[in-house]
């Protein structure tokens, strides 16, 4: 399993450092040419050099479940590192309309030293280390001094989380039974625990971008931490996943094109709103609509600040 992980690793570093010699990230003329031609390499995975560089700081208040569990974890918070690049286009019968697309690579820790609270009484005190990559895109408005950007974002993510406490599997108290919840609770959390797991995250927000420099964010980001990789039925949610996204952005085109005012709105709501419904259905299925497990699950108030060069 470690030599698994650790393959996973090696491809992600790989990824994320392959020279790609496309084009120039300032010429935005050139973006436009590929664009008309029929290939966007902006929707190519694999040019993660293309657009302009970014750096990103953000903060945030998170909230871990777990579906079956009966003790309560605490509340964290997140501090996390992002970097990418950032590629924006702009649309031919719309001067204000602008598609923007951002790739990254991130890594967040979430503790409960992060934030200003401290864990109640009964709530269990964790940790936890990731990192992985992920798209951020949309449609936005382009201002005379100020970018209005709302986006969704997908991501997948590799973590480790560390339990500081568990839930109490001895009695405290000679005669008194071990509660059954309870041990199952330690049984679950240990499926997490010091191990790497794969998952997958949604976030969605606003940027504000001032100038060509400096944008301000803020969002709500909602991520599943699988207790293990069931392959066939990950695959075949993922492609379910995949097609309601791919529809509406058959719909989101036509909106575009017929009312491109409207176009970041829409775009905003259908596509946030549709990786929402289904994080929701993943709490008590991860791999929804198949009879699995139940996920860790983690949701987040975001906000920071980005740096584009």
């Amino acid at each position: 399993m470690l030599k698994k992980y650790f393959q996973l690793m090696l491809l992600f570093s790989f990824m994320i450092t392959l020279p790609i010699f496309a084009q120039n990230e300032d010429d935005e003329n050139n973006e436009d040419d590929e664009k008309e031609n029929g290939w966007d390499w902006d929707n190519d995975w694999w040019d993660w050099q293309h657009g302009k560089p970014f750096i990103e700081l953000n903060y945030g208040l998170g909230e871990p479940k777990h579906d079956k569990l009966t003790n309560k974890l605490a509340k964290v918070g997140l501090a996390e590192l992002k970097l990418g690049y950032a590629s924006v286009y702009k649309l031919e019968d719309e001067s204000s309309v602008i598609e923007f697309n951002d790739k990254f690579s991130f890594a967040s820790k979430l503790a409960v030293g992060l934030q200003s609270d401290k864990a109640g009484v009964n709530e269990l005190e964790s940790e936890m280390w990731r990192f992985g990559f992920g798209r951020r895109s949309g449609y936005g408005y382009d201002l005379e001094n100020v970018r209005i950007l709302p986006y969704a974002q997908n991501a997948a993510v590799w973590s480790q989380l560390e339990m500081k406490e568990y839930p109490v599997t001895e009695s405290p108290i000679p005669g008194i039974p071990i509660l059954a919840e309870n041990i199952t609770d330690s049984e679950i959390l240990k499926r997490f625990n010091k191990n790497f797991r794969f998952g997958t995250l949604t976030e969605g927000g606003i940027r504000f971008e001032v100038g060509s420099f400096l944008s301000l964010n803020a969002g709500y980001e909602a991520s599943v931490i699988y207790p293990r990789h069931m392959v066939w039925k990950h695959l075949g949610s993922l492609i379910i996943e995949t097609a309601g996204l791919e529809a509406l952005d058959n719909f989101i085109d036509e909106v575009i094109d017929s009312s491109p005012t409207a176009g970041p709105i829409v775009n905003f709501l259908l596509k946030n709103g549709f990786s929402y419904a289904f994080y929701t259905l993943k709490k008590e299925k991860m791999n929804w609509p198949f009879n699995t497990e139940a996920p860790l699950t983690y949701e987040t108030f975001k906000f920071g600040v980005t740096f584009t060069f």
